[in-house]
């Protein structure tokens, strides 16, 4: 899948107390990352949202929209925001139908949620980034936007690739040397 274009989709988000369309084109001209986690109203998963939340100025700055995908319907997804989690400033999609958790194979075919996946996907549609974790440990964000920085300068730098110590500050190595 890495470096392969997005399949089609269309389907159900919630985002601030409203339900969206939304469409494989609505992620175009910006980065995207879908945050995949197994349901609502459960433990691990908050943690996680509760630090994308946080750091969601972070990811806009970046040019960096942030998804967080289930297979849970979207009126589940607007319980569980209502209820427990207010502080979400970043649309839900509902996966309902596990057609994008196939797309992106990230669905648990024994229960039929999603895995704990991070997919970034470029402003062109293309998959650039794969990260899937056991189901019982959370994800770091700053991880997540280290990807994406680096992603996005190699992206507008031909030529030049980052070891894993790179940061915004130090040089990356060039490959025409």
């Amino acid at each position: 899948m890495l470096n392969t274009r997005i399949k089609p989709f269309k389907t159900i988000s919630y985002y601030k107390n409203k339900f969206y369309e939304i469409k494989e084109k609505n992620l175009l001209n910006k980065w995207s990352v879908f945050f995949f986690f197994p349901f609502s109203f459960s433990f691990i998963c908050p943690t996680e949202l509760k630090d994308i939340s946080n750091n969601i100025l972070n990811f806009k700055k970046n040019n960096t929209e942030i998804f967080a995908l289930s297979t849970d319907s979207h009126y589940t997804h607007k319980k569980w925001i209502q209820t427990e989690m207010k502080f979400i400033n970043f649309p839900f999609i509902s996966d309902f139908n596990h057609k994008i958790s196939k797309n992106f194979n990230v669905l648990n075919k024994k229960d039929g949620n999603c895995l704990r996946a991070t997919i970034i996907i470029d402003p062109n549609l293309i998959i650039k980034c794969i990260d899937i974790v056991d189901i019982n440990i959370g994800r770091s964000v700053v991880e997540i936007e280290k990807k994406i920085k680096m992603l996005n300068f190699v992206n507008l730098n031909e030529n030049k690739v980052c070891p894993y110590t790179w940061n915004i500050d130090s040089k990356p190595i060039d490959i025409n040397l």
